[in-house]
């Protein structure tokens, strides 16, 4: 089963407006780092809860999406969606954990001191 939380965010404020708030202190975090490139690191630390991980897409300021966890405990993808409406900008936010069937198999992924390996999902 794969576990989801989905939520749709209305606000009175430009694309850009909620793109600078989503990946600035505050919002995900008290604190937060990123770089903004795939395969680039991400850290997140509320209240002494630390939560790191690596972007998988950006495309600012329309789309984030990256993957996260506390120390060792599974990791989960978190996808930002921001577009542009009349009265507003829609936030919709998805956070999935994987299927738990699903083999895990090594992915190269880019990142400061060279290529790393980590999950990649494909159907039992």
């Amino acid at each position: 089963m794969t576990e989801r939380i989905e939520r749709e965010l209305w606000l009175g404020a430009t694309t850009e407006a909620v793109w600078e708030a989503v990946t600035s202190d505050g919002w995900l975090a008290e604190h937060v780092s990123f770089d903004l490139r795939p395969g680039g690191d991400a850290h997140f630390d509320s209240g002494g809860r630390i939560r790191s991980g690596w972007i998988e897409d950006v495309s600012a300021p329309e789309r984030l999406s990256f993957w996260w966890a506390v120390g060792d405990e599974p990791a989960s993808r978190v996808e930002l969606r921001i577009e542009a409406h009349e009265d507003g900008t829609r936030l919709r936010i998805v956070e999935t954990r994987p299927l738990e069937v699903l083999d895990l198999v090594g992915l190269p992924l880019p990142g400061p001191g060279g290529v790393t390996y980590g999950p990649a999902l494909v159907a039992a």
